[in-house]
């Protein structure tokens, strides 16, 4: 359906054969192409609120070029707020770029590569900790491929207090199958737990639209050039190799999302559900806590955190 308002961009919306919906805005004057997700994991609703604002406030404006956007990017597991589907437990976060036979999120994932990613002049991807982690707010980036220095442009406007700079992206991952195509990209994170922090809200919509203007898109909102240099923190940021649990039990932890840690220091401690304690959980070394384990019972295996580096490591 296309519906062409008496001023501001034309508005598209379209349903994917996965199911996925697609809104496109077009700007009246020829520009860059900028694809939005929100809602890749379903338990994550920061995203798809500050996805579905950012278009209410890009409907009213003096739009160039042409945004996407996907929220949510994964309606049968936001429906269940799930961080897999409920159709066949995999998580689309995993799946990117996708095959159409492999079952319903890989096909979802197929259908968002083909659509959104491939052909964008950059991709932006929201996220939050969810409900099992907490997060510091950041922006991230993929520091080693073709298409890094657009992407750590778009990181540095977007505005967090954090920056982490990876040096890859693990397969299966929207900005790994950007990388592959070519397609500059970022994503963002912040606290989770299953409500939505106003600072934090306020602070993916503003991003977008300051990327946005730094691209050329949409008029100066004049905070470009005052924005704080913000924290750097490196390494591959990869949740599943975090530090796992040994056994089941209780994680009581002793630092915050975003504290900086020296080598043995106590990151938090391990019960069994008798009360005993199972095992102290220290840093290996020093670094950033980026992911913390929020939900307190815990199965072996399970992470509970993962450290990024405080400077580039050395190859």
């Amino acid at each position: 359906m296309v519906v062409t308002p008496s001023d501001g961009p034309t508005q598209d919306r379209s349903a994917l054969p996965s199911g996925v919906t697609i809104t496109t805005l077009q700007g009246p004057r020829p520009g860059p192409t900028v694809s939005l997700l929100g809602g890749v994991h379903g338990d994550e609703d920061e995203g798809v609120l500050a996805v579905l604002r950012v278009l209410d406030e890009l409907r009213s404006s003096e739009l160039t070029g042409t945004v996407h956007a996907v929220a949510t990017a994964n309606p049968v597991a936001w429906a269940a707020q799930s961080r897999v589907s409920p159709l066949d437990g995999e998580n689309l976060a995993r799946c990117f770029p996708g095959a159409g036979g492999d079952g319903p999120t890989h096909h979802l994932a197929a259908d968002i590569t083909r659509n959104l990613i491939k052909g964008a002049d950059l991709l932006i991807d929201l996220h939050s900790a969810g409900m099992r982690y907490r997060m510091p707010l950041m922006c991230g980036f993929v520091s080693d491929v073709e298409a890094a220095d657009q992407s750590r442009r778009a990181a540095e406007a977007f505005g967090t207090p954090l920056v982490w700079a990876h040096t890859d992206s693990s397969p299966g991952r929207s900005l790994s199958v950007a990388a592959e195509l070519g397609v500059p990209s970022i994503y963002a994170e912040c606290s989770g737990g299953g409500s939505i922090r106003r600072h934090e809200l306020d602070t993916y919509v503003a991003g977008v639209l300051t990327v946005l203007a730094d691209l050329g898109m949409l008029p100066d909102p004049g905070g470009l050039n005052t924005r704080k240099e913000p924290h750097w923190v490196y390494g591959p940021g990869d949740l599943d190799s975090g530090m796992q649990a040994k056994r089941d039990g209780l994680f009581v932890s002793a630092v915050n999302a975003g504290d900086i840690v020296d080598i043995d220091d106590e990151i938090g401690r391990c019960y069994d559900y008798r009360g005993r304690l199972l095992e102290i959980v220290r840093a290996p070394r020093p670094g950033v806590v980026m992911f913390l384990r929020r939900q307190a019972r815990t199965l072996a295996d399970d992470v509970l955190f993962v450290l990024a580096d405080l400077t580039p490591r050395q190859e």
